[in-house]
């Protein structure tokens, strides 16, 4: 998916922070996406902020709904602000990004999507040459099967679309799984969950800008001669 206009088939001219989880159901077939890790600000509004628990459930909800190999783009950083004032007329591009223009990492959101791409490259082979599989539990769980039936390795995606109740799921011998409202849990081997969209790790930093240091009071300036 992108957001370009003509886009050329099989990429769908969206991108996955604004499409419904409906859509993701019926274009299985899609393979590639880009993601925005925040929204875009209007004019006079207020500065929104997408939490890195939302960009990494859609990312993981993805992997979840589409089978076969898959290609997440995010965009870690977006032109200067100048640049967007030539583009944008009435709207002022404002991201949160994980990365900035000084390559200053944008915690917790930078750790959140970086521990959940390591948590899918651990089933990257079956992900990419096993099969698939779904199984709905009632409404709002669905539990996307990855295995190979050959080396009998499994990989699995659980997720709650459910906004407001948790849910604990039993896979019989797999054992159960709680999983918390609007998130997507990761099973390594079916029986161990390496990751929780809605369980965030790594810290949390905050950005103060300061002077480098105190000017001189007794510093003049004139223009040279």
């Amino acid at each position: 998916m992108c957001q370009q206009s003509d886009a050329p088939q099989p990429i769908i001219n969206t991108s996955i922070d604004s499409i419904a989880i409906t859509l993701l159901q019926k274009i299985l077939r899609v393979q590639k996406c880009s993601l925005k890790i925040g929204w875009d600000k209007k004019w006079g509004d207020k500065d929104p902020y997408r939490t890195a628990k939302d960009v990494v459930f859609f990312v993981a909800r993805f992997f979840n709904l589409v089978a076969s190999s898959t290609i997440i783009t995010c965009i870690m950083e977006v032109p200067t602000l100048e640049e967007h004032r030539e583009v944008h007329h009435h709207y002022i591009l404002r991201l949160q990004r994980s990365l900035d223009e000084d390559e200053n990492l944008n915690q917790p959101k930078w750790g959140h999507l970086k521990q959940l791409h390591a948590s899918i490259k651990l089933g990257e082979k079956i992900l990419t040459n096993g099969m698939c599989s779904y199984q709905n539990f009632g409404s709002f769980v669905t539990l996307t099967k990855f295995f190979n039936s050959t080396t009998e390795e499994r990989f699995f995606f659980l997720s709650n679309t459910d906004g407001k109740n948790d849910a604990t799921i039993d896979l019989q011998a797999n054992g159960k799984y709680f999983v918390p409202a609007w998130s997507v849990s990761i099973l390594d081997g079916c029986n161990k969950e390496v990751y929780n969209t809605l369980k965030v790790n790594p810290q949390t930093s905050i950005f103060v800008k300061k002077q480098t240091e105190k000017e001189n009071a007794q510093l003049s300036w004139t223009w040279a001669p």
